[in-house]
């Protein structure tokens, strides 16, 4: 049977008084890719920022795209794939989702509030510092045929899940970011770095991926989405 992957999408909603502007934005790219490698893309759907958990029982994998800002639904989805077991691949805010979702649960942990909602405890956490942080030089403007002009190399971890699915010690990566990651928490492991020491890659376990560059531009790194396959 065919993998069916939730493509969760950014979202734009509560930034203008027309409510017909309250969008969720689904690249093409993303569902190509899915499509080359057999799978069948279904965009999830939220509801004023939150998923109901059956919708998420549905898929058997997850691809978290990029966008520019955090909703509840991104922790969500991060929340099923740990506790389920199932694949997922964030894509630039989608990596930069796996990292605060375990950065909220070390807070959970700190606190004992074993209770609260992730995204509450993701709020809190920002407030004394969201472990994120700007970068310069990273910004490449995506072109339609001018892919190779955005790439910078990414340096891998020998035997890590990201240098396994590629074969490659060092790969040449699309770069579209404003924003880093420091140092994750364990159980978080780093395994991709660029040039100047931005984290590009990290990992949890073999079945959750994160990458803050852009697979998705063209087919050169289509076996990173293999990951959602296994």
């Amino acid at each position: 049977m065919e993998r069916i992957i939730g493509v969760v999408a950014p979202a734009a909603m509560g930034e203008d008084p027309n409510p017909r502007k309250d969008v969720y934005l689904f690249g093409n790219n993303y569902g190509n890719r899915i499509y080359d490698k057999g799978g069948i893309p279904l965009g999830i759907l939220p509801s004023d920022g939150r998923v109901p958990e059956k919708v998420l029982e549905k898929m058997d994998a997850f691809v978290i795209c990029g966008g520019h800002k955090f909703w509840p639904y991104h922790l969500q989805v991060v929340h099923h794939a740990v506790t389920t077991g199932k694949p997922l691949l964030g894509i630039c805010l989608g990596m930069q989702s796996i990292y605060s979702y375990f950065r909220a649960m070390e807070y959970r942990e700190a606190t004992g509030r074993y209770d609260e909602d992730i995204f509450v405890l993701h709020q809190e956490r920002r407030a004394q510092g969201s472990g994120l942080h700007r970068v310069e030089g990273h910004l490449m403007e995506h072109l339609r045929g001018h892919e190779e002009e955005t790439k910078q190399p990414v340096h891998l971890v020998p035997g890590s899940l990201i240098h396994r699915l590629t074969g490659k010690d060092t790969i040449m990566a699309g770069s579209f970011h404003n924003f880093v990651i420091s140092p994750p928490p364990a159980p978080l492991t780093v395994t991709g770095t660029a040039s100047d020491g931005t984290i590009d890659v990290i990992e949890y376990g073999e079945k959750i991926l994160g990458v803050q560059f852009h697979p998705e531009i063209d087919r050169e790194l289509l076996p990173i989405f293999d990951v959602l396959f296994q």
